[in-house]
């Protein structure tokens, strides 16, 4: 019995030491140093952080200035920011201040990073405090350098293994069968450690769409035309699907109907050129494939059956909880945000066609996120991102840029513009679910 009894308290102990080491713990726990006094050049560093951590979050320009002014309003300082994906230029004085020593003007270069919505909470709730005045700006801005500090919850070969469920996940919606879905989830299991060398490696992360959709290319052309019975276009764009910058495109378009033209542009450029790697690395592939000797293939795999189209949302939360960097525990929250994307557009669909349909899914997607936001006090980016994510067009333009690859260009311009449809739907259903649903804080 003593020794039962010593074994749960060390138990107990490693798990209190496990808290301590939460991203929860650096928002709620004591302050991390001593206080520094409330003023202009600690609000301006907390604010410059917060700008900075949210923007290396994937959060849209709109959004962050919105953040950084009623983060102002709340600590009586006026603010005036302009942010792009890559840089951001704040202004902070004090209220009706005009000598030049109560002005404070910052150029700041921002690397743009991957979604992380774990870290997204932690400062949501970080920010809620400061907002109280339950913690200083001073020790906001240590905390939210001790929050991006600390190591990712999810190491590299959760991330792999995520590519590759997703790859899976959407091989099923895309009309796969029989070997198609094993041999995508292993080609997206190659992009996921392609993706992660990149984060170690800065110039195969420069390369990575291209690097990643030429071996997909190649290795899905060898083994179709080597007798194996795959279908090589859905096993190609299965594999490369996390890579496609259809959110990208979508929160650019966003930005673009907010009036932030020029962080919507940057953006869409941004999104453009990674379509434009990712069909070169696809052409490459395919004509080194097309050296190899061909073997008559056989006939294609039967199709699924209906029900495993049910399936799919299962494995899309599963990996997208992983991908977007979320907690466990938000993995329900993530499930039902890719169920209400496709219930949606596929209610949608049938009535207004497939256009029109991602307008209902994005509708249906973005008013349930802020009734969440607002109910539990959550980021609204932790329902939106994954619904939206299970609708965006990327695989359109993928499409588009690979039938200008092909010298149809009429087919090309038809998806490139059916592409840009479904992308103002989406930003047209998030930007009237937050006019029927305000959000209760703008993270």
């Amino acid at each position: 019995m003593d020794l039962w009894i010593l074994q749960a308290a060390r138990v107990l102990q490693r798990d209190r030491r496990r808290e301590r080491g939460s991203l929860d713990s650096l928002v709620h726990g004591e302050a991390l140093a001593e206080h520094a006094a409330d003023g202009l050049d600690p609000s301006l560093a907390f604010t410059l952080r917060l700008a900075r951590a949210l923007l290396g979050c994937g959060m849209p320009a709109q959004r962050v200035e919105e953040s950084l002014h009623r983060l102002a309003e709340a600590l009586g300082f006026e603010i005036d920011a302009f942010c792009t994906p890559t840089a951001l230029l704040v202004t902070m004085s004090k209220e009706g201040a005009t000598a030049p020593q109560d002005v404070r003007t910052r150029v700041v270069r921002v690397e743009p990073g991957a979604t992380d919505l774990e870290r997204l909470s932690a400062l949501h709730d970080l920010v809620g405090r400061v907002e109280r005045r339950e913690i200083t700006p001073g020790d906001g801005a240590r905390r939210i350098e001790a929050i991006l500090a600390r190591r990712p919850r999810w190491n590299d070969t959760s991330i792999a293994l995520a590519f590759g469920l997703v790859s899976m996940a959407a091989s099923i919606l895309l009309g796969g069968g029989g070997l198609d879905l094993p041999i995508a989830g292993a080609l997206g299991v190659l992009v996921g450690v392609l993706d992660a060398i990149g984060h170690r490696v800065p110039a195969v992360q420069r390369l990575l769409p291209a690097l990643a959709a030429s071996s997909v290319s190649f290795l899905a052309s060898m083994l179709a035309w080597q007798g194996v019975p795959v279908r090589p276009s859905v096993v190609l764009l299965a594999s490369i699907v996390v890579l496609l910058p259809g959110l990208t495109v979508t929160t650019a378009t966003l930005e673009l109907a907010t009036a932030n033209l020029v962080s919507g542009t940057a953006r869409l450029m941004g999104g453009v050129v990674t379509f434009l790697q990712l069909g070169f690395g696809v052409a490459l592939g395919l004509e080194i494939a097309k050296m190899l000797p061909h073997i008559p293939a056989p006939l294609p795999p039967d199709a699924l059956p209906a029900w495993a189209v049910l399936v799919a949302p299962l494995g899309s939360a599963l990996g997208f909880t992983v991908l977007l960097r979320a907690k466990p525990a938000d993995g329900v929250w993530v499930l039902l945000a890719v169920v209400l994307a496709l219930a949606g557009s596929q209610l949608g669909g049938r009535v207004m066609g497939a256009e029109l349909g991602a307008f209902v899914g994005a509708l249906a997607v973005a008013s349930a996120s802020h009734v969440f936001a607002r109910w539990r006090d959550r980021p609204v980016n932790l329902m939106l991102v994954p619904g939206i994510l299970f609708l965006v067009p990327g695989s359109i333009g993928f499409l588009s840029i690979r039938s200008l690859l092909e010298n149809d260009v009429e087919g090309a311009v038809s998806t490139a513009f059916r592409m840009a449809i479904i992308a103002m739907a989406l930003a047209a259903g998030i930007l009237v679910a937050t006019a029927a649903v305000p959000p209760r804080r703008a993270l």
